[in-house]
């Protein structure tokens, strides 16, 4: 094969053609890695703040349920606990990242976190599985005595309900991101709204949350209310809250973290569904508003990764699963005592995709 020979003057113009296009390539990298980093230097980078109080919510009751079954809870508790030298479940292809909606009203007292959801994103079996938190889970707290779950977040913020989290069910997580209410709000408005099918036994509920916001807002109590219940209404922001909190229609809290998954659902199948313009909008007005313990670097390597997490199959999960609780009235609060074990295996199966 006869080599090619190229003259002086046309190497040069190669050595050029190939320097220029380097430095042009380097100049886009650096442009969009400085573009990234201004990005991530909207959020709020926290350990996670305490709001130091603990409201009483609604699920009081009147009554203390007997004795012997709250030492039964008790004991429960502290059997799980004990069991806790065991390492914490983990898997290196396997990012566990814990979703907080808080609820930063003013009338309230403190914040709540209303919303506890585990991300999880298993790389080996392309697969993202949303697994919702009951607040109302009773369990042990540290350095603190035993209460529900959501008392976590407003004794000791994000990383207080993070380690609480992770001593009792033994998942490895440790990483964080919060959004408030009216985020949520903004967040769906930008997308043009969800599709929900609400009925009519939720419409009043959902339309009393909405006035609700208005109130606090300084808007009319009846701005944007929901006319009329029925299949795949697009939903505003604050309808959407609205129906995300919705627990006095149907299975009570149970449901009511079913309609939180199945928001999150439709707004993760609008995202992946809008060009980079408009993501790129959503993102603006989200990142602002969101507070976590992830690092840049952490969040760089999300964001490079989210057109390969946006092909994932998308899975739901609830703890405790079905027929491992029952109420308990403990210093007239409602809560939920719960089968450690029979929860802890399922949410490492589920996660991790193995048995426990």
């Amino acid at each position: 094969m006869k080599e090619i020979k190229l003259k002086p003057n046309k190497k040069k113009r190669v050595i050029i053609i190939v320097f220029s296009c380097l430095v042009v390539v380097l100049v886009v990298v650096l442009i969009a890695l400085l573009y990234v980093n201004g990005m991530l230097g909207k959020i709020h980078y926290s350990p996670g703040a305490s709001s130091g109080i603990v409201s009483s919510e609604d699920t009081t009751s009147s009554k203390n349920s007997p004795q012997t079954d709250i030492a039964s809870l008790e004991k429960q508790i502290q059997d799980n606990l004990k069991s806790n030298s065991t390492p914490l479940a983990y898997d290196k292809d396997v990012f566990n990242v814990l979703l907080i909606g808080s609820d930063n009203r003013a009338d309230v007292g403190g914040s709540r976190s209303d919303t506890m959801i585990i991300l999880s994103i298993n790389r080996k079996t392309s697969r993202i599985i949303m697994t919702s938190l009951m607040r109302d889970i009773y369990l042990s707290i540290p350095g603190h005595s035993d209460n529900r779950l959501n008392a976590a977040y407003a004794y000791g913020g994000s990383q207080l309900l993070l380690q609480t989290i992770q001593n009792n069910f033994k998942i490895k997580i440790d990483k964080y991101m919060s959004v408030d209410f009216f985020s949520f709000i903004d967040i769906i408005d930008k997308l043009g709204g969800v599709k929900i099918t609400v009925t009519d036994a939720e419409l009043p509920i959902l339309n009393s949350y909405v006035t609700e916001i208005n109130l606090l807002k300084g808007l009319s109590p009846n701005d944007g209310l929901l006319l009329k219940a029925g299949d795949d209404l697009l939903l505003t922001g604050k309808q959407a809250l609205g129906y995300s909190r919705i627990r006095y229609v149907g299975n009570a809290d149970y449901q009511r973290t079913e309609r939180q998954r199945t928001v999150l659902t439709k707004v993760f199948t609008e995202l992946k569904g809008q060009n980079i313009i408009k993501q790129n909008e959503i993102l603006n007005l989200l990142l602002p508003d969101v507070t976590t313990n992830l690092s840049k670097g952490e969040l760089f390597s999300l964001l490079l990764s989210a057109p390969a997490y946006a092909k994932y199959t998308l899975d739901q999960d609830r703890i405790p699963i079905d027929g491992t609780q029952h109420g308990v009235v403990i210093n007239h609060m409602d809560v939920l005592g719960i089968d450690f074990a029979k929860n802890i295996a399922e949410m490492q199966s589920r996660i991790y995709g193995k048995d426990s």
